[in-house]
């Protein structure tokens, strides 16, 4: 995978967040983007996943030399933000369910328990339980498990370890870190010193020449 941000600028009211952004974005690698409050880390995630459109230049994404446009590319991404809601009347694994139906995937019974054990949930302490009543830790390993339920090429994820402990924030840097191998093209927008020594190179918005390094 690639993304190309060939010439990017992006403003707000007139605001500019982003001007003549020219990046090669490959797969196989961690990323983080760092920078000071309002730099635009979240801005610059949603860039890459076409959710924004920049005012001028493009933003190109390449699998095998083939171009990605639209529900092609989208079927690549999956996104990890603060701001992912579950749906607090469904249980866990509902609402991995119905998520991961959206992709028109379904998962067996041994993918479901796979995923749980992966992102530290035990089963006997969600089964039955309503997403509303888990808690906040509980509810973060629950989005992590529906984000890696959709097997993504591209990987973008915005303070992925907000809201974890010790052990969560290991789960998430060593299940990126392996995606990476595997191929994977992994952004997070993270300050955390812990993700940036797990980062291959880094992209710092509040540099006067952003690049990467």
């Amino acid at each position: 995978m690639e993304i190309i941000f060939n010439n990017v600028s992006l403003n707000f009211s007139h605001k500019i967040i982003f001007s003549s952004l020219n990046l090669k974005l490959t797969s196989g690698k961690i990323i983080q983007i760092i920078g000071e409050n309002g730099s635009g880390k979240s801005t610059f995630l949603n860039l890459a996943a076409h959710l924004i459109r920049p005012t001028s230049g493009k933003i190109i994404a390449f699998c095998d030399e083939k171009k990605l446009q639209g529900e092609d590319y989208r079927k690549k991404i999956a996104m990890l933000t603060p701001d992912m809601k579950v749906y607090e009347n469904l249980t866990a694994e509902e609402n991995l369910k119905f998520f991961v139906g959206l992709r028109g995937k379904i998962l067996s019974r041994d993918d479901t328990l796979n995923l749980w054990e992966r992102v530290g949930l035990k089963e006997d302490d969600i089964k039955g339980k309503y997403a509303g009543k888990l808690s906040t830790g509980m509810s973060q390993r629950l989005k992590f498990a529906v984000f890696l339920a959709m097997d993504a090429k591209v990987w973008l994820l915005d303070e992925p370890t907000a809201n974890l402990d010790e052990a969560g924030r290991e789960t998430v840097i060593r299940e990126a870190q392996q995606a990476a191998k595997k191929g994977a093209l992994v952004l997070w927008a993270t300050n955390d010193e812990r993700e940036r020594r797990a980062a291959d190179e880094v992209i710092n918005l509040s540099s006067d020449t952003i690049r990467i390094s």
